[in-house]
């Protein structure tokens, strides 16, 4: 008996050593970042920083600059409400959620105060909630016309569920959240939009991010494997999450196989599509066919959690990056108390000569096809707990927006 007592801890103490090496140790030093060193964005001397609040500018999870005029566009919401309501991250009281989500546009290279080159999209033809017109904003891309100054805007929208006969809200944390990806459209610098359609279909299950790919289709993230229940807790272990498309009126898997956490996708200048991974820190690089699937051609690896992507006028791919993730968790609960560290990553083609951060977060030099550069990072004391991260080329200024934080952060580079 005692014999076999033992051979029972053995194996015990084996089994859980395999978990800590293999699962545990990754998972509490690569992707939550406990011991990770984060530096001061006063280490940074070519970097200037500013906090901008007080305008309403919270909860703007995701940005999208129009190179052309210098016009932002940020989907913004109050950030306490992100603490109630925010799909992603399993924060499903619905009843908390914003009530008053909406997309800003800053004029980024006039002078002024930025309060006096701000303004907020009015919504046309959008009914909302049964008739409030309201929507609950998560990710967006915008596709700009070559030739005119029309814009055509998608968004993803964490609708609550709600009864289909009484019309009255359900247990979100039971069936999860209701999501669609709205397309609307506007002008440059136009202070209104109008809804043009809504995509709802049972490939879109968790939305994250969407990214254009031509005139009527785009390509979006289901950052995890189902809305709610056992197999999405397992998701953060095993893997989970896929790459959808749509085009017109149809949508398809295009890739699911190898995700964890597939995060702000974007479509790049080379026409191919990058989605960073939120557990792995990496980014997976696809074409796309005419089959409307996916074709996975690198894994580039950045040494950090990830959150969006976007991509600047050169043709360079900009990720925002959490280095702590432990502490972006407190914040999505306590947003005005915590103040979570920020990276801003730069990767751009490599070839030989390649210099950058490799698998184990240490400065690598080789051949490869892209290479990673640390642009920038703050330990939280001015970055606002960043989930993105846009780049002007022409004028050399970075903008960010966190999706609880409650202010954005413009910074001036020297």
């Amino acid at each position: 008996m005692v014999n076999l007592i033992s051979k029972v801890a053995i194996v015990g103490v084996v089994f859980v050593a395999v978990l800590y090496q293999f699962i545990f140790k990754s998972l509490i030093f690569d992707f939550l970042g406990h011991g990770r060193h984060v530096s001061s964005i006063k280490d940074f001397n070519h970097v200037k920083c500013q906090k901008v609040g007080d305008l309403g500018l919270e909860g703007c999870e995701d940005m999208w600059l129009h190179e052309k005029t210098g016009f932002l566009y940020m989907a913004c919401t109050d950030s306490q409400s992100r603490v109630q309501w925010n799909p992603a991250v399993g924060a499903l009281n619905a009843s908390g959620r914003g009530m008053n989500d909406r997309i800003a546009v800053l004029d980024t290279r006039r002078e002024g105060s930025v309060s006096s080159r701000l303004i907020w999209l009015n919504v046309l033809n959008f009914p909302g909630i049964n008739g409030d017109g309201r929507f609950n904003l998560h990710g967006l891309d915008i596709r700009a016309d070559k030739n005119t100054d029309t814009l055509r805007i998608l968004v993803v929208n964490h609708r609550p569920p709600l009864d289909p006969v009484t019309g009255e809200l359900l247990d979100a944390a039971v069936v999860g959240a209701n999501s669609t990806i709205e397309q609307f459209i506007t002008k440059a610098g136009s202070s209104t939009m109008r809804h043009v359609k809504t995509y709802a279909d049972p490939f879109i299950n968790t939305p994250n991010r969407v990214a254009w790919v031509n005139d009527h289709a785009f390509v979006f993230t289901n950052d995890h494997s189902d809305k709610v229940g056992f197999r999405r807790h397992l998701d953060t272990f095993i893997g989970g999450g896929s790459i959808g498309y749509c085009s017109r009126n149809r949508c398809n898997i295009a890739w699911d196989t190898g995700l964890n956490f597939p995060n702000g996708l974007v479509k790049g200048r080379d026409a191919l599509i990058y989605v960073p991974s939120t557990r792995h820190g990496t980014i997976d690089v696809f074409s796309l066919g005419e089959d409307h699937k996916l074709t996975h051609l690198n894994e580039i690896h950045t040494g950090l959690p990830l959150d969006n992507l976007s991509v600047d006028k050169n043709g360079d791919i900009f990720a925002a990056a959490l280095p702590k993730v432990h502490k972006w968790i407190e914040h999505s609960k306590s947003p005005f108390e915590i103040h979570p560290p920020t990276a801003v990553l730069k990767v751009t083609r490599g070839g030989k000569g390649y210099e950058g951060i490799g698998r184990k977060g240490h400065l690598e030099r080789r051949e490869a096809d892209y290479y990673v550069d640390k642009m920038f990072e703050d330990d939280g004391s001015v970055l606002p707990g960043a989930t993105i991260v846009v780049h002007d080329a022409e004028t050399g200024r970075f903008f960010l927006g966190g999706a609880v934080a409650p202010y954005i952060a413009i910074c001036e580079t020297r």
